[in-house]
């Protein structure tokens, strides 16, 4: 170890500890994460965690965050015992965690970033800017502060995430494999970062697979096996051997079909310079009979690879299958892939079992289009027999059958379609010991008839067992190639956990300065969409206005903008919802209710006071609305569409109870002055440009704008930022509601009676208006801005029809082609600006 490196702790026993777990149990659904462990993390050391895939390194730091509350054992802090912990209760004691996966918002600056998971105290001291600059700096991240997200590679949000780690100076820093995506200068970079901030005091939790960086940064190693606790000493008094044998510890299952026993079989399938999406230059070869290996620590390029070979993602590089190079059509034609998630992409729920067996073979079993159903039957009989599957029936439900059996069946898929190889990723993932040797004997089996197999998976002992040839990937690359007596579950686990390269090429960190781009940067704002709406708006104007002259009449301006202006309040409401990545199916049918609400107050010969009590029940009623659907979404599990399509129902029904046909006409003196105007402008548009210039604000510069952004870029992330998810989500569905209550007023003025039949129409028009402003379906991206001019452009697109002596049919010919073309540019100018 390099004294220069790292610098021995104050001893232990002078040292009261900063963390104390004892006795921490963990379950979930009856499996055992942790059982009985016991960690004391010390000020001003770092603390590594060691331990293979599963081994419970994660689940432990979720206790120490608050997130996972154990079964058993207490947490202390400072010698205090803090129990619940709760994640609010970790982030004030000052814990903080940079994720492996980095909690970073796409749909959101760098600087929204920082500011919306960072307390605000953080910024308080001068111009945000520029403390975030210096957040940025102080990690050797040089990107602008403006530049949204999603246009960061995998290794500047790893920084990203770092920088919000080490922000608040924390006395408990947790870094989950922080150095994944990182190369060799920003690895240095962070080490003498971690140096730094311990020398100041704090204790540094360090996961990691790799006993290069162990040597490098770690004064206490703690090694987690199985959820149990196997060992923990200084780091300078432990070997290399020694950790490996905490790491590993368990002996090989000796219940594998016999290897390939001839030496030097002919190749019959082989990868040169293949590089995808998270992986370089891999190469590697099989021979007849040989089953080829694909190891490392979750994440460094496995998934993609056979994803690649799959034919699932883009490749390129040279693929050979029996002295055959292969196109990227070959490759989806003759491979077959049986993939890790086996319920979201190995099987289809709602087919039986047969179905789920054949559907990739049935031009096999066809004739003409038509499938032989006793060929097919037959087919899966003898499959099914040979893979002995165990099913109440080939019509039964598929999630009728075992997890072993479901792969069994994945199993017989693959085989059923004649493939030219087999693809394997974590076969024997989710499945019980029994299902497991069976499906290790049928790909020995498919080896040995001559078809490649390649096969994917985390467990090295898995791997020792069945294979042949293993590839140990890391960081995207083969950091080395095993064979014959090599294949060993230690020579698996160590290559590994010693291997040092670093990421290169597209995922490396940029270096380059960040340049001032202000075009660029307004372009791939959400903003982006306010010019080509003016254009449109103007041009749509102008010809129109060629075509009939009293087109830009005062009273004809002051009537679209007075529609505009109803529509507009409603759309913003739906901007809300859908920022959120959820939608507002209510809001035309809440409109059209509060209308006929207000019809038994707002009347001729009404008081004042019952008038206003109108205007009270109005927003009331929108109130209560909104925070139903609020409820049932966060709470009681409804979808949006579901529990707000509810509400239109219940709603229009409700109208219909209190009017059933247009009656209460609202007093003129009211509806005079809502509908007061400066020359042709009604005051209340102005209003509405008002409201949506502050909103607007509050969305770029304010918490909760960054927080409503937040859920709908990615709720996971927001969560794991601190973001009170449910508390934010019911509050945005009340906005909405609010919103639709300054419609409904809108409303009123220009129908002047309660109407149970008005308001309905009011739904799709905000959905256009805000799909014409540019905000996303998707959630997380969007501009109160955008949405008033798509609201008035659609207004003018109505009007303009009228003017122009079309059928009604133009309308939504007209709102079709709007929607689709500002769909098409926006998307298109986004995605050119990730270039």
């Amino acid at each position: 170890m390099n004294d220069m490196q790292v610098q021995d702790a104050a001893p232990a026993a002078l040292v009261v500890p900063r963390i104390r777990l004892s006795g921490i149990t963990k379950t979930f659904a009856g499996v055992t994460a942790l059982a009985d462990v016991s960690v004391e993390i010390y000020p001003g050391e770092v603390h590594a965690i060691l331990g293979e895939n599963g081994a419970g390194k994660s689940t432990l730091m979720n206790v120490i965050a608050g997130v996972f509350r154990p079964d058993t054992g207490t947490v202390e802090f400072d010698g205090v015992t803090v129990s619940p912990m709760t994640p609010e209760k970790a982030a004030a004691l000052g814990v903080s965690v940079s994720y492996q996966h980095p909690a970073v918002l796409d749909d959101l600056s760098v600087l929204e970033n920082l500011r919306v998971a960072l307390p605000a105290r953080v910024f308080a001291a001068g111009d945000p800017e520029r403390i975030a600059r210096g957040m940025l700096d102080d990690v050797g991240l040089d990107v602008g502060l403006h530049l949204r997200a999603d246009a960061l590679t995998v290794a500047q949000k790893h920084l990203l995430e770092i920088a919000k780690a080490l922000a608040t100076r924390p006395p408990v820093l947790i870094l989950d494999e922080p150095t994944a995506a990182l190369d060799q200068d920003a690895t240095e970079m962070l080490f003498d970062r971690i140096r730094s901030v311990v020398a100041q005091g704090t204790a540094v939790i360090y996961i990691t697979h790799r006993l290069a960086e162990l040597r490098q940064i770690a004064h206490r190693v703690t090694v987690l096996r199985d959820g149990r606790f196997k060992g923990g000493a200084l780091v300078r008094d432990v070997t290399d051997d020694d950790l490996m044998a905490m790491i590993v510890g368990r002996s090989l299952a000796s219940a594998f079909p016999p290897k390939c026993a001839e030496g030097a079989p002919a190749t019959n399938f082989a990868v040169s310079g293949l590089s995808g999406r998270k992986f370089h230059d891999v190469r590697f070869a099989v021979g007849r009979g040989q089953i080829i290996g694909v190891a490392g620590v979750e994440g460094n390029g496995q998934a993609q690879l056979m994803r690649a070979l799959a034919g699932l993602e883009s490749w390129s590089g040279e693929i050979r299958l029996d002295d055959k190079t292969l196109t990227a059509a070959d490759v989806k034609q003759k491979s077959a892939y049986m993939p890790s998630d086996r319920h979201s992409e190995g099987i289809i729920a709602d087919l039986t079992v047969r179905e789920n067996a054949t559907f990739s073979a049935l031009d096999q079993l066809s004739h003409l289009g038509i499938v032989n159903r006793r060929a097919e039957r037959d087919e899966v009989k003898r499959l099914f027999g040979s893979l002995a599957v165990k099913t109440p029936g080939l019509e039964a439900k598929i999630l009728s059958l075992s997890g072993g059996n479901q792969q069994k069946v994945v199993m017989a898929r693959a085989l059923m379609s004649k493939p030219g190889f087999i693809l394997a990723d974590e076969p024997t993932q989710g499945v019980d010991v029994g299902a497991r040797f069976e499906i290790y004997r049928i790909l020995r089996e498919v080896s040995q008839a001559g078809t490649p197999v390649i096969v994917n998976s985390s467990d090295a002992a898995e791997l020792e067992g069945l294979c042949d040839i293993v590839i140990v990937m890391s960081r995207g690359r083969v950091a080395e190639t095993l064979r014959g007596e090599d294949v060993t579950e230690e020579r698996i686990v160590a290559a590994a956990v010693k291997a040092q390269t670093h990421i290169a090429g597209d995922d490396a960190v940029q270096r380059l300065p960040a340049k001032k781009r202000p075009l660029h940067d307004f372009i791939q704002s959400d903003n982006a969409t306010v010019a080509p709406l003016a254009i449109v708006i103007a041009a749509l104007g102008l010809y129109v206005f060629s075509q009939n002259g009293n087109y830009f009449s005062a009273f004809n301006i002051s009537n679209i903008l007075l529609l505009a202006t109803a529509l507009g309040f409603i759309a913003m409401g739906q901007t809300i919802a859908l920022l959120m990545g959820g939608i507002d199916l209510s809001v035309g049918p809440l409109a059209g209710f509060l209308v006929v609400v207000a019809s038994f107050f707002i009347n001729d010969g009404q008081s004042p006071q019952t008038i206003a009590l109108g205007f009270a029940l109005m927003f009331a009623g929108a109130l209560v609305v909104g925070s139903i659907n609020g409820l049932l979404i966060r709470f009681a599990n409804f979808t949006p569409i579901a529990a707000t399509l509810a509400m239109y129902i219940g709603l229009q029904g409700m109208s219909f109870v209190l009017r059933d046909g247009p009656d209460g006409y609202i007093n003129f003196a009211v509806m005079d002055f809502i509908g007061w105007k400066l020359g042709p402008i009604p005051v209340a548009f102005i209003v509405l440009v008002a409201v949506a210039l502050l909103a607007e604000y509050g969305l770029r510069y304010h918490r909760a704008g960054w927080q409503l952004r937040s859920i709908g870029s990615d709720e996971g992330a927001a969560r794991r930022m601190g973001i009170r998810v449910d508390r934010v989500a019911v509050a945005g569905y009340v906005a909405v509601a609010l919103c639709t209550a300054l419609g409904a007023v809108m409303l009123m003025v220009q129908i002047g009676v309660g109407d149970p039949q008005q308001g309905v129409s009011y739904t799709l028009a905000s959905i256009t208006a805000v799909v014409l402003g540019g905000t996303s379906l998707r959630g997380g991206r969007g501009t109160f801005i955008g949405t008033v001019m798509g609201a008035v452009l659609l207004t003018e697109v109505l009007n303009a029809v009228s003017f122009l002596g079309l059928s009604q049919t133009y309308q939504y010919v007209f709102q079709g082609v709007l929607i689709l073309a500002a769909a098409l540019i926006y998307s298109t100018a986004r995605s050119q600006t990730k270039a």
